[in-house]
C-alpha cells in the first residue's frame, strides 16, 4: 500500500549558424514575435508538499504540484531538476506551463540538497539510475494522487504526457525517452511509453553510461536546447556536445535550439545560481519559457500554431539573431 501524506497550499501564481536550413513557414506571419511569453489564461494552483512512499524501493518520494485553476483535463509534464536541485526550483517554467493549461509534478530525487546532500557531494552522480525509476514511479502512482488530492480529480490528461528536465535531470529525461545506457552488464533501457515527448535542457552527449548509440532507437518527439557558454561540463567537455543527443538521433520530430551567450544558468531558470559564474538573463528566460511552451503545445496539445513556431525563423529573429531552432 502506498501512504500519501499531502500539505496543500494555494499560490498565485555559434558559433553555429543554421539560417541554410531553417524552413520559412509562416515566415511572414511570425515575424519576430516571441510565443506566449507572458503568462497564461489560468491561475496557478499549488500543492507545495504531496509525499509518495514507494513500498517496492523502500523510498518516500517528495512532489511539488502546480495545476490550472480550471477544468480539466490538461497535459502533464513531469519534471527533473539538475543535480543538487530541488522540487521547488524552475518554477520561472513550470508556473508559466501551468499558467498555459498544463499539470506539472517536481519531485525531490536522491541528490537533492533538501535530503542533505551537500554540493560538494560528488557521489551523487552514481545513483543516476533510480531517476528515471522515481518518474516511472510517479506516472505508476497518478490514480493515488488524484484520489487522495481531490482538487486534481479529473485534471490529468494521462494520453498527453511530456518528461523534461536540466542538466542531470536532462539525462533522467532522455533515458525515459528511450535513450538506451550501456554497463559493464549490457545493454540497458529506462524508456517508459506513457511519455510522448521529452525535453533536455544542457543534455548529455556520449561519455560515462552513454555512446554514440544510445539515441538510435529514440523514436518520440525530442526537444535539446543549450548554448555557446554551456560548457565546459564538469567532465571538461565543451557546450557542443551537448547537441548530441540531437545529432545523434534518428530523424523525425527533434528539435535543437541554440543560444548564443546562454550558459548553464540559462539566465535564472532554476532560481538558483549554484555556481556563482551563472549570469541572471531575462532575454534568456524568456527565449527558454517561448521555446519550451512552444513544444509542449505543439507535441502534448497538437496546435499547429506551435509547430510552425518551432519551424520558423520567428525566434531568430525576436532574439536578433541571438537564438536559433533547428529541426528534423
Amino acid at each position: 500500500m502506498k501512504a500519501v501524506r499531502i500539505i496543500i497550499a494555494v499560490a498565485m501564481a555559434t558559433a553555429l549558424s543554421w539560417a541554410a536550413a531553417m524552413p520559412r513557414l509562416h515566415a511572414q506571419a511570425n515575424g519576430g514575435r516571441p510565443y506566449k511569453v507572458e503568462p497564461g489564461p489560468f491561475k496557478v494552483q499549488t500543492i507545495k508538499e504531496l509525499v509518495l512512499e514507494d513500498a517496492k524501493r523502500g523510498k518516500d518520494l517528495q512532489l511539488r504540484i502546480n495545476y490550472p485553476d480550471g477544468k480539466g483535463p490538461f497535459p502533464l509534464v513531469v519534471w527533473s531538476h539538475g543535480a543538487w536541485g530541488t522540487k521547488d526550483n524552475y518554477l520561472v517554467l513550470t508556473e508559466h506551463w501551468a499558467s498555459h493549461g498544463y499539470v506539472t509534478i517536481q519531485a525531490n530525487h536522491s541528490d537533492s540538497r533538501a535530503l542533505g546532500r551537500s554540493l560538494r557531494d560528488r557521489t551523487v552522480f552514481q545513483d543516476w539510475q533510480s531517476r528515471p525509476a522515481d518518474i516511472s514511479f510517479i506516472l505508476d502512482s497518478l490514480d493515488e494522487i488524484e484520489k487522495k488530492t481531490p482538487a486534481l480529480k479529473g485534471k490529468i490528461d494521462r494520453e498527453h504526457i511530456g518528461v523534461g528536465g536540466h542538466s542531470f535531470g536532462a539525462n533522467t529525461a532522455q533515458l525515459i525517452g528511450g535513450a538506451r545506457a550501456y554497463l559493464l552488464t549490457g545493454e540497458k533501457s529506462f524508456e517508459d511509453k506513457r511519455v510522448a515527448a521529452v525535453m533536455l535542457l544542457s543534455g548529455q552527449g556520449p561519455g560515462e553510461m552513454l555512446t554514440e548509440k544510445s539515441w538510435q532507437h529514440v523514436s518520440r518527439p525530442m526537444l535539446v536546447m543549450t548554448g555557446s557558454e554551456d560548457g565546459p561540463t564538469r567532465t571538461g567537455q565543451p557546450a557542443e556536445w551537448r547537441t548530441k543527443p540531437y545529432e545523434l538521433s534518428p530523424p523525425g520530430d527533434k528539435y535543437l535550439v541554440w543560444v548564443e551567450g546562454l550558459d548553464h544558468g540559462y539566465g535564472g531558470i532554476s532560481g538558483v545560481n549554484f555556481s556563482g559564474r551563472n549570469k541572471v538573463n531575462e532575454d534568456h528566460v524568456n527565449y527558454t519559457k517561448i521555446v519550451t511552451l512552444a513544444f509542449w503545445d505543439a507535441y502534448l496539445k497538437g496546435y499547429r500554431k506551435a509547430l510552425d513556431y518551432l519551424r520558423s525563423p520567428a525566434l531568430h529573429g525576436f532574439s536578433k539573431g541571438a537564438a536559433e531552432i533547428k529541426h528534423k
